[in-house]
């Protein structure tokens, strides 16, 4: 127990429903039997919703766009300004880098607005280029949640590997839970989860599922969660858009499905693939970035620039079902959010 130490956490993003966000949470809750933890959040009209998932933070109204201006441009006023009492380490945001006069630690989730920018709206790459010049600058720790990030971080800003430390994510709670008894769908489907950006990769899934589905004798449907394609975008058949779902809807999808499928170019670690692993479902994926460390020897693994390596893949993870749900167990247990907190106040320890 380090009761003495005392950490505020920059807990703005846990609001947005996204990996980064149950990072946020998990983290938080986690942390706070083993030190003193000063959740504090930043926004002006979801200040509510932050309550709901950290009720005891100290909240202030202020929208994320003038933390950017005051802290990533102007970089004036300190973090610890809005932190009651005095903290020993400031751990910010994946958003906005404040100063502070205490010790500084952030977490890199990923870096696809450097290494994929074309995707990334401008306004927001420019907002992740102005908050890394003062994590490279300031900060005295970095903590990037796997190798391959810590990797790109090293290689992108020349930060010094020796403060950079690795800590894993782990099955974020809301998707921990019990899929519904009923029966979304009667015939059987592959599910994947995807976006508009190209690295999601899901364009290509689609030409491999419909070019190689009889050669491969895959399943009768490929479902794919997310953002629905532009209206304009041809339909094919056998392939269904969910649109957006609810965590209960996207654990019974995946519950209920043949194969999880997760063609990504690049991921910054590749949460869904644990999520997998919890409702055992066999998984194929990328070769790529991160995935391997987060799927290990659990997983049906492919080429993702190549079509038929793609549809192979589906088909081994379907073949070799009972095998990767048992090692996807085996793997899902190597990942907690205990371990994850332990580590952290291993390296605010590090930095005092």
């Amino acid at each position: 127990m380090w009761r003495s130490m005392k950490v505020g956490i920059d807990v703005s993003q846990a609001v947005y429903g996204t990996g980064v966000s149950d990072y946020t949470v998990e983290l938080v809750r986690h942390l706070q039997p083993l030190a003193e933890i000063v959740p504090v959040g930043f926004s002006l009209r979801r200040g509510q919703e932050l309550k709901r998932l950290i009720p005891d933070l100290v909240l202030y109204p202020i929208p994320p766009t003038a933390l950017h201006y005051l802290w990533n441009r102007l970089h004036v006023v300190n973090f610890e300004n809005f932190a009651p009492g005095s903290i020993d380490i400031y751990h910010s945001s994946d958003w906005a880098q404040g100063p502070d006069s205490s010790a500084k630690v952030t977490t890199v989730h990923d870096l696809s607005p450097f290494l994929y920018p074309a995707e990334t709206s401008t306004s927001i790459v420019a907002v992740h280029s102005s908050r890394m010049k003062w994590v490279v600058k300031e900060c005295q720790h970095v903590i990037c949640v796997s190798q391959n990030t810590a990797s790109d971080f090293q290689k992108l800003f020349k930060f010094p590997v020796s403060k950079i430390s690795i800590v894993p994510e782990a099955l974020p709670s809301r998707f921990d839970i019990p899929p519904s008894p009923s029966s979304l769908h009667d015939v059987p489907y592959i599910l994947a989860i995807g976006a508009r950006q190209p690295r999601k990769n899901i364009d290509r899934l689609i030409s491999a599922y419909l070019n190689f589905n009889s050669k491969y004798r895959l399943t009768e449907k490929l479902i794919i969660i997310g953002e629905k394609p532009d209206i304009r975008q041809k339909e094919y058949r056998g392939v269904e858009y969910t649109g957006y779902v609810s965590d209960q809807e996207l654990v019974d999808y995946m519950s209920q499905a043949c194969a999880f499928v997760y063609p990504s170019l690049y991921e910054g670690f590749g949460l869904p693939v644990l999520v997998a692993f919890r409702h055992e479902i066999p998984v194929a994926c990328s070769r790529t970035s991160s995935l391997p460390e987060a799927a290990g020897l659990a997983a049906s693994y492919f080429d993702p620039f190549d079509e038929e390596s793609i549809a192979s893949g589906i088909a081994g993870a379907i073949k070799a079902r009972k095998k990767l749900i048992t090692a996807g167990k085996t793997q899902l247990s190597k990942f907690s959010w205990s371990a994850a907190a332990r580590e952290t106040l291993k390296v605010y320890q590090s930095v005092l």
